[in-house]
């Protein structure tokens, strides 16, 4: 079972899409940003451990009622305290049980070693953490039914690209999941509808990021290059400042160029 605490949220780790994403976040709103976070790194932690069944049963079950107890503003955890007051809970709530039964399904499926099966659910795992994102950026019910499947589609895609960064093995069998990265990642970040933009920035400038990772998979890699890796930082900065910029102005971020080495 997760341990009730006074510890602060952690932090987004630096130099993760979901960190630049957090720069161009309003001041006020970036604790709910690293809350929710924060809570897809609390799952990923049960899942990835492969624990006994029983006892991430027991951990879930936790989870799914601090969920509840959140919406009915009596949340226990540091995570979902950080998350109190929050006037569009209502409807992230349910995306946040999606999380937990995500991470159910995911478990079982990496004890089983059905990693297609994996590879979805966490996908639609990443998706629905995008969702609460751009919920809890809107404030607006009646905005659901623009801006949730963009949003989704973009947390597919960057889940997608992670995990082939990550895993050598996936990325082997990229003829079929890069093209899935790079689709779910244009056709979230052209589809969120123009008035929304300003208010979604953070996730364009986290689907941009992800989509700029895509572009250099398959590059040679230059470990001992120090110059190399500080100008690959660079050009995440410059993207993510300019997809914030563009945002900002209700413009659809600007095209990634294809590298002659992307895989």
């Amino acid at each position: 079972m997760s341990r009730v605490s006074p510890d602060p949220v952690p932090g987004i780790p630096e130099g993760s899409a979901a960190y630049y994403a957090h720069l161009f976040t309003p001041p006020e709103r970036r604790p709910v940003l690293t809350a929710l976070f924060a809570l897809h790194r609390e799952f990923d932690e049960i899942s990835s451990r492969r624990g006994e069944a029983a006892v991430t049963q027991v951990k879930l079950q936790w989870w799914d009622d601090e969920i509840r107890r959140l919406a009915a503003g009596e949340p226990r955890h540091p995570v979902t305290t950080a998350l109190a007051g929050e006037p569009s809970m209502p409807g992230t709530r349910d995306l946040l049980l999606e999380m937990v039964g995500c991470t159910a399904a995911l478990a079982g499926a990496l004890r089983e070693s059905a990693y297609d099966r994996a590879v979805e659910l966490e996908c639609r795992r990443a998706a629905a953490l995008l969702g609460a994102v751009a919920r809890m950026l809107i404030d607006d019910d009646t905005a659901d039914g623009e801006i949730l499947l963009p949003a989704r589609n973009i947390g597919a895609g960057g889940r997608l690209v992670t995990l082939l960064r990550q895993e050598p093995a996936l990325l082997a069998s990229g003829d079929q999941l890069v093209p899935e990265a790079r689709a779910g990642l244009d056709e979230g970040l052209r589809t969120i509808p123009s008035g929304h933009r300003p208010g979604l920035g953070p996730v364009l400038v986290f689907g941009q990021v992800h989509r700029l990772r895509l572009s250099r998979l398959g590059q040679p890699a230059d470990p001992g290059s120090r110059v190399a890796g500080a100008f690959a930082t660079l050009r995440e900065v410059m993207t993510a400042w300019q997809t914030a910029r563009r945002a900002a102005r209700a413009l659809a971020p600007a095209p990634v160029r294809e590298s002659n080495h992307a895989a």
